[in-house]
């Protein structure tokens, strides 16, 4: 089973892979590396589904007054 099955919600956070970069640990970088591959392959583009996020959260709050 794959890391991103059994932690769903696992954020892939930036500091964690630039923290990784920076001690040059080259394990930890091959699995952020696999993660980060299982994350864009589940759940594709995120900046452009976050940019479509927040234009409808615009649209439902302009309409809320």
């Amino acid at each position: 089973m794959s890391e991103l099955a059994r932690f769903p919600h696992y954020p892939m956070y930036m500091a964690t892979i630039t923290d990784a970069i920076a001690k040059g640990d080259l394990a930890q970088m091959k699995t952020l590396q696999a993660q980060a591959e299982e994350v864009l392959t589940a759940y594709g583009d995120i900046p452009t589904a976050l940019q479509l996020l927040k234009v409808e959260i615009a649209k439902a709050e302009a309409a809320a007054g």
